[in-house]
Order: C-alpha cells, then sequence, then structure tokens
C-alpha cells in the first residue's frame, strides 16, 4: 500500500511557510514508514515542480535553509520517482484499460485521489489554511467505454498530519496488510512492516509458498506485527510479553527427547546463536499451524527471530 501525494494540494498558501507544510508532510511519511507502508510517494510527474511560493517547487524549497533538514531530504527523495501517475504510460492509465476513466473532486480532475479511489488506496497531502487536518476526500468517478456510462462516489481517506495517522492507525494496518496477497510479496515487504523481525531460511522457505488464500494468512500477520510491536517497545532487563497475543514454551520432556527436540533445531537468522526453539504461538484454522520465535536484544534495540512457521509438531503427548 503506496501512500498516493494529492497534486490539488500543491498550491501557494500565504499563511504557511513551505518549511512549516514540508515539515508536516514529511512526519505523515515517517508515520506511515512507522506502520510498515512502502516507502515510496506516488505522484504526478511535475509534483516537485508546481508552484507553492513564488514559482518554486517542492524539490527546490526542500533544500532551503528555513526547511528542516532531515525533513526535506526524506520528502525530496521520494519525489520524482517513477512511476508515475500521469501520462500514457502512469498508472491511472494502467488502471483505464481500454475505456476511459474520469475521476473529478469538486469539479476538478484529480490523479492522485483518483488512484486511490481505483485501488483502495489513501492519499497523503500538504497542509495549508484551508486544510488544517485530514479527513475524506470525495472522488467522483466515470467510466466510459463504447457501450456505457456509469458514476460512482467514493469517498479516499486524506492524510494531513501526523495525528491524522494516529487516530486513524488500526484501519490503515489493515489497510496495509491487505495489500500482501501472499507469501512472496510477504517477504518482499518484511524490512518495511516488520523491521523488528528476523527470519531464519526455513520459516522464509515457508512464507514464500503461502498464497495468501490459506485459512490462516490474515492471522499470521497479525502475530507478525503483534511480535514487532512487542520488540519495540520491549526495555532491557525485563521479560518479553507482547500484547494481544498469547504463545507457549514446549514442554521440558519434549525438547529433551532424542527424536522430538531436534525436530526444534530451526536454522537461526544471520548473527544469532543457534538454540533449540521452544516459544510459539498458534494459529487457529486449518491443521492448527504454530509460529516459533525468540526474542533478543541487540545494540538496536529489541528484536524478535523467527524461526519456523507451519504444521503443528509432534510432541511427546501428541505423538504421530
Amino acid at each position: 500500500m503506496e501512500p498516493i501525494l494529492d497534486e490539488m494540494s500543491l498550491v501557494p498558501c500565504p499563511s504557511w511557510t513551505p518549511a512549516m507544510r514540508i515539515l508536516e508532510l514529511a512526519r505523515v511519511l515517517q508515520a506511515l514508514d512507522n506502520l510498515g507502508a512502502r516507502r515510496v510517494l506516488l505522484s504526478v510527474r511535475d509534483a516537485a515542480d508546481r508552484d507553492i511560493l513564488n514559482g518554486l517547487g517542492l524539490q527546490t524549497l526542500c533544500f532551503h535553509p528555513s526547511t528542516d533538514r532531515d525533513s526535506g531530504l526524506l520528502l525530496a527523495s521520494r519525489l520524482s520517482k517513477q512511476p508515475f501517475i500521469d501520462g500514457k504510460s502512469g498508472l491511472f492509465a494502467a488502471h483505464e484499460g481500454v475505456g476511459a476513466i474520469e475521476a473529478l473532486v469538486q469539479g476538478k480532475f484529480a490523479f492522485g485521489a483518483g488512484l486511490a479511489a481505483l485501488t483502495d488506496g489513501f492519499c497523503v497531502a500538504l497542509a495549508s489554511a484551508s486544510k488544517t487536518n485530514g479527513g475524506s476526500v470525495t472522488v467522483n468517478l466515470t467510466y466510459l467505454d463504447e457501450d456505457s456510462e456509469r458514476n460512482s462516489g467514493i469517498e479516499v481517506p486524506s492524510f494531513v498530519t501526523e495525528n491524522d495517522i494516529e487516530l486513524q492507525r488500526l484501519a490503515l494496518m489493515e489497510r496495509i496488510e491487505r495489500a500482501v496477497a501472499d507469501g512472496r510479496a510477504l517477504i518482499e515487504r518484511v524490512g518495511e512492516m516488520f523491521p523488528r523481525l528476523r527470519f531464519g531460511s526455513k520459516a522464509l522457505d515457508q512464507l514464500s509458498v503461502l498464497t495468501g488464500n490459506e485459512p490462516v494468512f490474515r492471522q499470521l500477520l497479525r502475530h507478525l506485527r503483534l511480535l514487532n510491536s512487542g520488540a519495540e517497545t520491549w526495555l532491557p532487563g525485563t521479560g518479553f510479553e507482547p500484547d494481544g497475543i498469547t504463545y507457549s514454551v514446549e514442554s521440558r520432556p519434549t525438547l529433551n527427547d532424542g527424536t522430538l527436540g531436534p525436530m526444534r533445531d530451526f536454522p537461526v537468522p544471520a548473527g544469532f546463536e543457534a538454540k533449540r526453539w521452544s516459544l510459539h504461538t498458534k494459529l487457529t484454522g486449518g491443521a492448527g499451524a504454530r509460529l516459533y520465535f525468540r526474542a533478543e536484544q541487540a545494540e538496536t534495540g529489541g528484536l524478535v527471530l523467527i524461526g519456523y512457521f507451519g504444521d503443528h509438531l509432534p510432541t511427546v503427548r501428541y505423538r504421530t
């Protein structure tokens, strides 16, 4: 799920300085990064150069002395990056197919909000005196083809401030997770979505073959998210207790069993000590999948290692 820049917000504002507007938009992008959104900013081709102050565009003003350096660098690094929304080879045209689609907001054509409406996405926008916080934008879509014309109105979420993101935190996380279609997509996104998790080779192999249609797939994403959140707030010297998720410890007889114990010797992520895995969450539905994990404190903070995701392994109580 990629943030989409609402190009209709790229206009001059006499009461908000460009530095203030850039700082607020950078905070929005950083907040979305922290939720696991893709670290890109989809925009129209000329977004970086549209006049927002005396003929100057964002690309120039991001490096103005009055602009916060980190905020300017963050926003500038994401502007003018393909794929663009507009143009014959743009993302909007790709969704039109052989027909044509007109996307209007308050009577004006809107590429960014239109793409968000077509993809169940969301927009981010520059703050201004007339738009000090987010909400929703009504996009009127008209579909035209050889035989018919049909219309629909779609409400698109629009985020202007960091507080807007916090107010919609859970809904945004659900949107971001819905965009992960299968195991391959999950592996491509783990660094963005779950920066506090580290995966062993067996776990990566098991995740890569998931189709996304498994009864436990969405539940798996939730477990990974909660383990990641637990690692973010885990204080050194305290026990690891992620909120909102229950887990079990493998029994000592099972771990010490000559046959069953080694079945828990999963590969560890690079740079970590090999140990027999014990902690695991239990996913309901299907064959009763298990997610084996281990919490570690590193110089950068808490981490959670993932060693196995798959069917319930046999124990001394339930041998197969």
